[in-house]
């Protein structure tokens, strides 16, 4: 019997490696808030992210990782593995509908049921999953975590609070509304705080339970209003005297020695309207440096979270054969504009609302240009970092992986490491096909099994990156063209010298569009696109050829006099160098039947002045609209003037197009052809109302 005993013991010491092997993996997936590129310390951050950066250390990092460009469309691509619009959150939570009354099938507003979530994937494959933190895909809808796979959840529907007294402070405790201090919270919380001790109780459930376990927690760090306990932020006060023009340089510098950038990428300029920090007063360096030291207290608070993750994780010995996954879902915030926000007594206490504004938002994305919102590199790049000692190869650890990834990708790699399956269909819905792939041959350094480019849609901003070559537009804009591997800052636009390239890209996003329920581009907006929004309040406009704004961003020429200054060069041909409106309303400057021509109408009427002589070359063309209904149009020495009874008398619902008029038709030529010569600027000044 003794030697049964011993080769029972033997064998089972023999097998046990094997069942470890076999053992299936538990995964974290931590989701931060309107964190940029560059903010983290391991991503060249003078910030101090220590736990981040040792799990980085100990890891991998992604170095050309993409988010959706705001928050609801990241979290509803992570969540589903598809892009936002096929899941039903192509913008916000708002439901949007057309002029029938019907609502796009892309901005819904909520997770739809022709998606499928790593939860309910997961689920059942066996796993325990739980969630907490920020939802934010629909809740205002119906649509919460527990419907969606959660067994266990401490969630909020949105966010926009960090202590209890907050007037947003609002949580749901596996399911129900528990407020800001019901059972089972503590008296005292703060939220990144809550979400890990919260996620450890979760945690341990599945561990008595002998399940392995997806834990996902919805930072709501650190996005405005930014607050954090006083005694953090004290600590930051001063250290950020040097300015946004040096930090940046440093980060620029450390994200080079590091391997990030490529030092043959540019450091993107300071934009125009972000003025130099030494053009600043004292005064105003203080209270610039004191929001920055409120968002380095809160980042630093969300470190400490993820450090008590991690540790509770080791104490447990779960941390070996934990997937831990750390982004953000956004590049980093702008809006507040320069100024920033510093609404509140003491900045950074609970009656307090503060915004770094767009002056630090430039320094969150360091290198790159632009900000959340927009499918420029600033507002779609993430920091990825993969933690697993036991999944990821030991020649990994601490490595950069520079092979492109998507937020749609998070959840096929989650089905990948837990050998589940995803489905055709669920609970009776056909289910649309996964977008992403499995990031896990990167854990081994492997090649990845993209095959087709990765796409973007945010507010009309779009992107198309295939290869090293990504196609990105602004709302209403021309196509620019870059080369990722040489200029990743996006600084060269290679789209006049590679017209096939953006050809070929162009087709490719619209083809995607036309398939993922994009279209038509401004149904975020709601019924009428955007066209009963109020129009833009600027009265300087600087365009360029191929620049094309709806109503809402397009001049409010209602009642105002106008001055137009054109240059462009004319090859003899007929077309429309600007338009703005249709045949009710609005203006255009063209060649008609051989002559400079400006017409107006309004409404429905319409009136012109032209040059007798054709113009030819490069020449510079003044068009004006005056107060008492005078109209002029002169190419240097050549003029000619009229007369009509009054202004344009109401903004078009038509937009504005450079080098063409793509509504019904200012003019009364029979079709409205595309300006065939080239077009330098087209600047418009409006007079007062």
């Amino acid at each position: 019997m003794k030697t049964i005993h011993l080769l029972a013991g033997t064998l089972l010491a023999t097998l046990s490696p094997l069942f470890a092997q076999t053992e299936k993996p538990n995964i974290v997936v931590l989701l931060v808030d309107d964190m940029g590129w560059s903010d983290l310390g391991c991503y060249g951050s003078e910030l101090k992210t220590p736990n981040i950066d040792q799990l980085a250390k100990d890891g991998l990092r992604f170095t050309q990782f993409y988010n959706g460009a705001r928050c609801c469309p990241t979290r509803a691509s992570l969540l589903t593995g598809l892009y936002a619009h096929q899941a039903g959150v192509g913008h916000m939570t708002e439901e949007r509908k057309d002029e029938s009354g019907k609502t796009y099938p892309g901005y819904s507003g909520r997770l739809n049921d022709t998606s499928v979530t790593i939860p309910e994937v997961l689920g059942e494959a066996g796993y325990f999953t739980a969630m907490t933190g920020k939802w934010h895909v629909g809740q205002n809808h119906g649509v919460t975590p527990d419907q969606r796979g959660f067994q266990r959840t401490l969630t909020a529907a949105a966010g926009g609070f960090f202590f209890p007294e907050a007037k947003n402070a609002r949580l749901f405790y596996n399911g129900k509304d528990i407020g800001s201090n019901g059972e089972p919270l503590p008296k005292d919380w703060y939220s990144s705080d809550l979400w890990t001790s919260f996620g450890l109780k979760f945690i341990d459930e599945a561990i008595a339970a002998k399940k392995p376990f997806f834990l996902y927690t919805g930072h709501n760090a650190p996005h405005f209003p930014l607050q954090a306990p006083a005694e953090d932020i004290a600590r930051w006060r001063g250290k950020f005297k040097k300015g946004w023009d040096k930090l940046r340089e440093e980060r620029y510098q450390r994200q080079i020695a590091a391997g990030l950038v490529d030092k043959s990428w540019p450091l993107s300029p300071r934009p125009a309207e972000v003025p130099a920090w030494d053009s600043l007063t004292p005064e105003q360096q203080d209270r610039y440096d004191h929001l920055m030291a409120v968002y380095a207290a809160v980042l630093e608070r969300m470190d400490r979270a993820v450090g008590d993750l991690v540790n509770g994780l080791k104490q447990r010995g779960q941390l070996d054969n934990t997937l831990i996954l750390f982004l953000s879902d956004n590049g980093g915030n702008a809006e507040a504009g320069v100024q920033g926000r510093s609404d509140g007594r003491n900045l950074g206490d609970v009656d307090s609302t503060v915004f770094i504004g767009q002056c630090w938002a430039t320094l969150n994305n360091t290198p790159f240009t632009r900000y959340k919102h927009y499918t420029d590199e600033g507002g779609i790049s993430t920091p990825l970092i993969a933690h697993w000692p036991k999944g990821i190869a030991a020649h990994q650890r601490g490595a950069l992986e520079k092979q492109p990834g998507h937020i749609i990708d998070i959840l096929a790699t989650c089905v990948d490491v837990a050998g589940a399956a995803y489905p055709e269909t669920f609970k009776g819905k056909a289910i649309t096909p996964r977008a992403g792939i499995s990031l896990q041959p990167a854990f081994k350094h492997e090649k990845l099994a993209r095959t087709q480019p990765l796409f973007w849609e945010h507010e009309g901003n779009r992107a198309v990156r295939y290869g090293d070559l990504k196609l990105v537009a602004l709302e209403n804009q021309p196509w620019r063209l870059y080369d990722l591997a040489t200029d990743r800052s996006e600084q060269n636009d290679l789209a006049s010298s590679r017209p096939e390239v953006v050809k070929s890209l162009s087709e490719k996003w619209q083809g995607w569009a036309s398939a993922s329920n994009v279209l038509p581009l401004g149904a975020w907006r709601g019924k009428n696109n955007g066209q009963d929004a109020k129009p833009n309040k600027n009265t300087r406009f600087t365009l360029k050829n191929g620049e094309k704004l709806q109503r809402s961003a397009a001049p409010d020429v209602a009642n105002r006099s106008l001055d137009l200054t054109a240059k462009f060069t004319a090859t003899g041909e007929d077309g429309v160098i600007i338009s703005q409106g249709g045949a009710n309303l609005g203006y255009s400057l063209s060649i008609n039947k051989g002559k400079l021509t400006f017409f107006l109408r309004s409404p429905g009427n319409i009136s012109s002045v032209s040059l007798d002589e054709p113009v030819g070359g490069t020449v510079t063309a003044v068009a004006s609209l005056k107060a008492d209904g005078t109209t002029t149009l002169s190419v240097g020495e050549k003029q000619a003037s009229g007369k009509r009874a009054g202004l344009i008398s109401a903004t078009p619902k038509d937009g504005l197009v450079v080098g063409g008029d793509d509504a019904a038709p200012v003019g009364p030529y029979e079709k409205a052809v595309p300006f065939k010569g080239e077009i330098e600027s087209v600047e418009l000044v409006l007079g007062a109302r």
